[in-house]
């Protein structure tokens, strides 16, 4: 009787009965690859413009920066060990993968996958929070409810993490490749768990901040430049849908390799895309109270291209300056209804964006 290749042998059968192509099959390794880079030099520029635009005006780093940081070394790691594993072979279709792919070294890269990705999904969403916490710190009820998804999100991918090392975790002397991994391929399960977790929390982040918002004393104008800078928000949304829809397709067990590596993507994407869109009031600061009013900006307006234009007066930066998110929530008098009393207040503190004055 002749022995079975297991070089030759594919994780799973093509349901379309073609036959599997070991040597050259279709790969998403370079969108993997291309993708996270992109995103991680994107998020890196923003992420600096940031830090230097709150230590710049506020003179110190704030929590919100500090998670940001923690995200974005947190997404590195995870999109390394993804690539590092995707190399290996994993980017391609299941039946294009023989089973000679699932080494222990494969096994132990794709549980440390796991261990990774939770901590970096908490502190992206948690430093939105936190930001919400420094601009509207002084409203007692989002406040309170920011404080506490921090937490329960905390608790939550905490949780995922334990979970993880149970069904994972080799017992006394269980060997990676055997009842270990047969037992971790069980807990596809949790993966879903996390993806409606993370569609909920990104909801909840996205429309949190527009009750204050709405009920700002200031333009209509304003409403809407506030709207969206909050509103980038909607992109959070979007991912967490479509990495719920491949969560579930991965648990389903349709082509797990293939539809596992998308699902790493649409993650990477959404955990830079969460640190971009916390990025984004700071972004606005940075272009309206330190780009137009340094030397570059001024010698470009002077220079050739801009020589039709005139320099900006001080109506007009003051005109300009209103327009920035952080400005307009410093400078305005707004309504908040806080335990079932209207109150107005008008706040004109440097470090204290919003506030409210209790009587």
């Amino acid at each position: 009787m002749s022995s079975v290749d297991p070089s030759k042998t594919p994780l799973l059968p093509n349901l379309s009965g073609a036959k599997s192509n070991f040597e050259n099959p279709p790969s998403l390794l370079a969108a993997q690859t291309g993708t996270g880079i992109a995103l991680i030099v994107v998020s890196a520029v923003l992420l600096a413009i940031r830090l230097s635009t709150n230590k710049k005006l506020h003179r110190k780093l704030c929590l919100d920066d500090w998670l940001c940081l923690i995200a974005f070394a947190g997404g590195i790691g995870y999109w390394a060990v993804y690539n590092v594993v995707s190399r290996w072979g994993t980017a391609r279709h299941a039946w294009d993968v023989p089973v000679t792919t699932m080494t222990v070294s494969m096994i132990q890269m794709q549980v440390a996958i796991r261990f990774l990705v939770a901590p970096a999904l908490w502190a992206a969403k948690a430093a939105i929070l936190a930001l919400y916490i420094r601009i509207f710190g002084t409203i007692t009820w989002l406040r309170r409810t920011a404080y506490f998804w921090i937490v329960f999100m905390a608790l939550f991918y905490g949780m995922n993490i334990a979970i993880a090392g149970v069904y994972c975790i080799p017992r006394n002397d269980e060997a990676w490749e055997g009842a270990a991994f047969a037992r971790c391929s069980t807990s596809a399960w949790l993966n879903v768990v996390v993806g409606v977790f993370s569609c909920l929390a990104d909801l909840l982040i996205l429309i949190l901040p527009f009750p204050i918002v709405m009920r700002l004393h200031i333009s209509l104008a304003k409403k809407v430049s506030l709207g969206i800078v909050f509103g980038t928000g909607l992109l959070l949304v979007v991912l967490s849908i479509i990495s719920l829809y491949l969560r579930v397709i991965v648990f389903g067990g349709t082509d797990p390799t293939w539809n596992g590596t998308i699902l790493g993507i649409i993650t990477v994407a959404e955990i830079f895309g969460t640190i971009a869109v916390s990025c984004a009031p700071s972004m606005s600061s940075f272009w309206l109270n330190i780009l137009i009013k340094s030397t570059i900006w001024s010698e470009l307006k002077s220079s050739f291209v801009f020589s039709w234009k005139s320099q900006p007066s001080k109506q007009n930066l003051a005109d300009i300056q209103q327009n920035d998110s952080t400005y307009i929530l410093r400078e305005t008098t707004y309504e908040v209804l806080e335990d079932g009393a209207s109150r107005k207040s008008s706040n004109h503190q440097t470090h204290d964006p919003v506030s409210t004055k209790h009587r």
